[in-house]
């Protein structure tokens, strides 16, 4: 491990580089992929794991900025899927990356963190949901634009995701427009909607934009329904997709959200 500023970029204004002191990690799976990380904030106490979306990874602009507004309150994790960014393998938009949010969540525990949280965005919220659905034991998990079933969603951006991932051509234009490399076959999973239903007592928290143009927000309030009570949904107006919706209000309800779960 050592201790260095990101700087392996493409020149695009979609991505940034991070400008706080961060810790390179290497993090290896269960099924042996090794996951390019990095850890910024305080002394390992309070863990939180940021998850990015489909297509994206740890250096998405608006990603960059939310881990260092919340690394002045907490050690933040974040990390590329497989198939995404610096980490190698093929993407399984959740089903198998559910393997590579338990290799983090292993390492922030074993950094020394009392209390991990997931944040996910979009596929990161999906993985955040499957995990704490079939582990458990986070203290605190978060997903931001989430789809209750990517299968039900309406919205123009859903319809695009199931052409791009359900056949050859559109996983052929996902390597070369967005740098995924797409797993060969559609991995069938059960839907957020009914994953969520097991993940109390865990506390866990739904934010979505309520003008998404990739999934509708009757897609969060369906998930919301089917959680239960101790669920919090939080909807934004002028609030983009994922990590285009970073701004002053996500972070302040973020932070007052982690605050409250992990103490």
């Amino acid at each position: 491990m050592d201790t260095t500023v990101n700087a392996e970029l493409p020149e695009d204004t979609m991505f940034a580089a991070y400008t706080l002191p961060t810790l390179h990690l290497t993090v290896e799976t269960d099924d042996g992929i090794c996951l390019d990380a990095l850890r910024l904030g305080p002394a390992p106490e309070r863990g939180v794991i940021l998850c990015h979306g489909f297509g994206g990874n740890k250096n998405i602009r608006g990603f960059v900025a939310l881990a260092q507004d919340l690394s002045r309150f907490f050690t933040v994790y974040t990390f590329d899927f497989r198939g995404h960014g610096l980490s190698p393998g093929r993407c399984t938009f959740g089903y198998r990356e559910v393997q590579d949010l338990a290799a983090m969540a292993k390492t922030a525990r074993g950094e020394g963190n009392r209390f991990v949280a997931a944040v996910g965005f979009s596929m990161g919220g999906v993985v955040a949901i499957r995990y704490a659905a079939i582990y458990g034991g986070l203290d605190s998990i978060t997903a931001i634009s989430v789809p209750a079933d990517i299968n039900s969603a309406r919205a123009p951006g859903a319809r695009l995701i199931r052409l791009l991932m359900g056949n050859p051509l559109g996983r052929i234009f996902t390597r070369f427009r967005y740098g995924v490399r797409v797993d060969g076959s559609w991995k069938r999973q059960a839907p957020p909607c009914r994953l969520v239903p097991l993940i109390a007592p865990q506390p866990f928290t739904i934010i979505q934009g309520e003008d998404d143009f990739i999934f509708e927000v009757e897609q969060a309030r369906e998930l919301s329904r089917r959680a239960g009570d101790g669920c919090r949904l939080k909807t934004f107006a002028d609030f983009g997709h994922a990590e285009q919706g970073y701004g002053p209000r996500l972070v302040e309800y973020l932070v007052e959200v982690l605050e409250e779960d992990l103490g």
